[in-house]
């Protein structure tokens, strides 16, 4: 007795799980992002501490002539003081020398 054929399939081919494929790796296009990046932290900065010196210059201006202010109304605070005690040792002594001359003190 004749068996009957079984039908034939294609044997079955083993499934790989499927990885992401990882990018392609490029060391000068690489180095050139971390150059331009470089470049712009570095414009960056530059361009601040230009900006901070220009603010501190404005800043050393004013203190500059504000001192210069404080110092010439010292100076004249000075000569104001020292003409006040002129004027009062010469009252001093005219009072002195009045009041000697009451209490009857002969010259």
């Amino acid at each position: 007795m004749p068996t009957p054929e079984t039908p034939k399939t294609a044997p079955a081919t083993p499934t790989f799980p499927s990885f992401p494929t990882l990018p392609s790796f490029d060391p000068y296009a690489m180095w050139q992002q971390g150059q331009q990046t470089f470049n712009k932290l570095m414009a960056d900065s530059v361009a601040r501490w230009q900006s901070f010196g220009d603010q501190y210059a404005a800043i050393e201006v004013q203190l500059s002539t504000h001192a210069q202010t404080a110092v010439t109304t010292w100076a004249q605070l000075a000569k104001d003081a020292i003409t006040y005690g002129t004027q009062m040792s010469a009252e001093a002594r005219k009072l002195g020398l009045e009041t000697a001359k009451k209490m009857g003190v002969g010259a």
